[in-house]
């Protein structure tokens, strides 16, 4: 349970909420990325009270705006690593010419695009979990949330991964979003959000340099 908490995520800043086991750090991201409907309170991101909306606009909201990494990785199992990443794209009613452009440009930034014609089953874990990426950052979404996105990786693989959520901050200028229980990362982020029993006990801002980023609202519980 989440109480007592107000917080403000700003764009071109890499921010991680950690915390122990049953802390909320789960359950506070689903709240604030619109999957997970408060008791109380209000949740606003891009200038929109995400819980005054009906599900089909919260729907869209999250399509149009959202870019999710999660834990699984969350792949199909039965198309391409381009066919995965282009997928969002074909919701949105993108042309097919230009979702394959964009899911190439969104493979090259990962490192993937050699690797495109490839199934989830032929990739490595930190493969598979930089397709994810590719997934998510494929629509240029403003915000991008990250579920646990290190915690089947390999020290490797995990900082692979982190490096890059945080160039994604700074080149994209997105409001970057993690959940993590792993210490390793926290050298990296912008911002680190300590939770316990649903309550922020410390919210610590790191030495890393700003970065410019767009005109991106905050989101608060």
């Amino acid at each position: 349970m989440i109480k007592n908490t107000t917080i403000e995520v700003v764009p071109g800043k890499l921010t991680l909420i950690v915390g122990p086991s049953g802390s909320g750090k789960s359950t506070l991201l689903s709240m604030l990325s619109g999957l997970l409907r408060p008791d109380q309170g209000e949740v606003r991101a891009l200038g929109v009270n995400l819980w005054a909306q009906n599900e089909n606009a919260l729907d869209r909201f999250r399509l149009e705006h959202c870019g999710f990494v999660f834990q699984g990785f969350n792949l199909f199992n039965a198309l391409t690593a381009h066919e995965n990443v282009a997928l969002p794209l074909q919701y949105l009613g993108v042309s097919s010419t230009e979702a394959h452009q964009r899911a190439k440009k969104a493979l090259q930034e990962v490192g993937l695009e050699p690797r495109s014609h490839l199934r989830p089953a032929e990739l490595s874990g930190g493969e598979k979990q930089r397709v994810a990426i590719a997934r998510a950052l494929v629509k240029n979404p403003e915000m991008i949330f990250a579920d646990e996105p290190t915690s089947a990786l390999d020290k490797v693989n995990g900082e692979i991964v982190i490096e890059l959520l945080k160039r994604i901050t700074r080149d994209h200028g997105a409001t970057v979003l993690g959940v993590t229980h792993d210490p390793r990362l926290l050298s990296h982020a912008d911002r680190v959000i300590e939770l316990e029993d649903g309550e922020v006990v410390r919210d610590t801002a790191t030495t890393a340099p700003n970065h410019p980023s767009k005109d991106n609202p905050h989101a608060t519980s």
